[in-house]
């Protein structure tokens, strides 16, 4: 007996082993099967982002020229009934174009990439188009909208504003769903800020509607929490809209939630974190453009030329029309080889590039003109025109060389807004003396500039980095900041920008030749001389832009 179990102990270890073998085994040939489903769901899943980011742009193009045009018509003389059946077109096509949009952020939730940009804005300019135009919709069922912003509201924030805007647009166009009379009551207050000093706001929709019954509440609620609920479009909206608009609350850091009585009306609220803005609230703005100011565009816009490229033809036709309104000369072309060809020969104030097109494709063709203004010089502005709308896209504009990314079906009033900004010329003046200050800020307004003002030379050079100016006047003597130091900040900014800004010295008679030389070899190309001689610094300008 005694040997038997010393002959059991001897082949036992080689039976455990044997064993444990065969079990690792076992879990290798596993996690391999898991690897290849986790890897087939994430192909499928691929597969379907990209089927609905093509199926949104094959519908957004032909949507920017449905829409467009109506627009274009619903702007000439019609008689009442023409009107009325295109005004209804036009209203179609939006929600149309509102249920393609949810799917592709539903898609981005599904996929991860749905993500907020981050940006300094003024809350009441963000607010107060979307809302007057809730307001006239609102108007015709007889339920008065209005709006208030705290007054210890800061005015200007940073975030996503157009995500925030889609919250409660989402949020007030379901109030005036289920609102037969009465009032829609927006609200935004300022709860403090959070442990990281951002700021924390807290926008409420109030309405005297039907209200929400306990146990439809519960299930709105729920779906608040859920990537889907299919009861949500029985009681509020279509469903999507309200989960992604929870989706995008919990991304700005913030809560959603209801409260309501049945037949009392109902009360959707949400908190959302901002950061605060990097710029300083007092900076002069540039003014945004509505769509009825179009005389003053059309001034600004005098003898300016725009390269279009756009391969389908409504399309085209749609964007010529529009900026030939504001008195802009337009080449129009049909795919990225003719653009870059006319880009390289052409003499032109912008570039408006669709990134789809053949032969030659928006992206590639920005890449080839920038390449080409390295060699030859220069940098004209180029703007996207896409119906892409997916996470990412416009990073690889940007990437590309892109200047700005607008998405189809275009808003007239943001192609003007984006036009006016790159079509503008826009001047820094950093001078400590009051006097001449308002002179030259008084001379370049009434030239067309847009004017920003820095107090110091360490201010400035924080401006550039985040603008680029088209003009830079130094006063070169002021106490608190070296002029030769300021120029060489700013070209350095300008080695990655690919522009180059004109600098101009503010001098003294006194200024030692020296110091001038030190200035001129910092990247300064001139000098202004005090007293001022508003007429040489208009022919320094017109020496080194014309």
């Amino acid at each position: 007996m005694k040997k038997q179990s010393e002959t059991e102990k001897t082949v036992e270890p080689d039976s455990l082993l044997a064993q444990k073998d065969k079990r690792i085994n076992e879990l290798e040939k596993e996690m391999r099967e898991l690897r290849r489903a986790l890897e087939e769901v994430q192909r499928s899943s691929q597969a379907k982002t990209e089927f609905l980011v093509s199926m949104g742009h094959e519908i957004r193009t032909p949507m920017n020229g449905i829409m467009g045009m109506t627009n274009l018509v619903l702007e000439t003389e019609l008689g009442s009934e023409q009107r009325r059946q295109l005004e209804m077109v036009n209203t179609s096509g939006d929600r149309l174009l509102d249920v393609v949009n949810d799917i592709l952020d539903f898609c981005k939730m599904e996929s991860g990439a749905l993500q907020l940009n981050h940006e300094d804005f003024k809350l009441t300019d963000s607010l107060d188009c979307d809302l007057y135009l809730l307001k006239l919709s609102a108007k015709q069922k007889n339920i008065d909208l209005v709006y208030q912003v705290g007054r210890d509201v800061p005015e200007f924030l940073n975030s996503d504003p157009d995500r925030l805007v889609q919250v409660l647009v989402n949020l007030v166009n379901n109030a005036i769903k289920f609102t037969e009379k009465g009032t829609i009551k927006v609200l935004a207050e300022h709860l403090g800020d959070d442990d990281q000093g951002r700021i924390i706001l807290k926008f409420s929709v109030a309405d005297t509607g039907i209200g929400i019954s306990e146990d439809k509440q519960k299930i709105i609620t729920d779906s608040f929490k859920q990537d889907y609920s299919e009861y949500s479009g029985k009681f509020w909206g279509g469903g999507l809209g309200l989960t992604i608009s929870a989706q995008l609350v919990h991304l700005a850091g913030g809560e959603i939630g209801l409260e309501s009585e049945s037949g009392e009306g109902a009360t959707f609220w949400f908190t959302w974190t901002f950061n605060k803005t990097a710029k300083q609230a007092a900076k002069t703005e540039s003014p945004g453009i509505s769509e009825e100011s179009t005389q003053d565009i059309t001034y600004k816009f005098e003898n300016m030329r725009v390269l279009l490229a756009e391969d389908e033809p409504i399309s085209r036709i749609l964007i010529e029309t529009l900026l030939q309104q504001v008195g802009l000369s337009v080449t129009a072309l049909e795919n990225g080889r003719q653009a870059l060809d006319e880009a390289k020969e052409g003499d032109y104030h912008a570039i408006l590039m669709d990134v789809q097109m053949p032969i030659m494709d928006g992206l590639e063709a920005t890449r080839k003109i920038r390449a080409h203004e390295t060699i030859h010089g220069g940098h004209v502005p180029i703007i996207a025109l896409t119906a892409h709308a997916m996470h990412g896209d416009r990073e690889k504009c940007l990437q590309a060389g892109m200047d700005e990314y607008l998405t189809k079906p275009l808003s007239k009033a943001a192609l003007y807004d984006v036009l006016h900004h790159y079509l503008t010329s826009y001047a820094l003046v950093v001078d400590e003396d009051p006097e001449s200050r308002q002179e030259i800020v008084e001379f370049l307004i009434e030239s067309g500039w847009q004017v920003s003002l820095a107090e110091t030379g360490r201010s400035a050079m924080y401006e550039a980095s985040l603008t680029h100016f088209d003009l830079v006047i130094i006063d070169i003597g002021q106490e608190s900041g070296d002029g030769a130091e300021m120029a060489k900040v700013i070209r350095r900014l300008e080695e990655y920008s690919g522009r180059r800004s004109l600098i101009l010295g503010l001098r003294s008679d006194a200024a030692l030749d020296e110091f001038l030389q030190a200035c001129l070899d910092s990247g300064v190309d001139g000098f202004i001389s005090r007293p001022l001689d508003l007429e040489a610094l208009r022919d320094q300008i017109d020496h080194h832009t014309g």
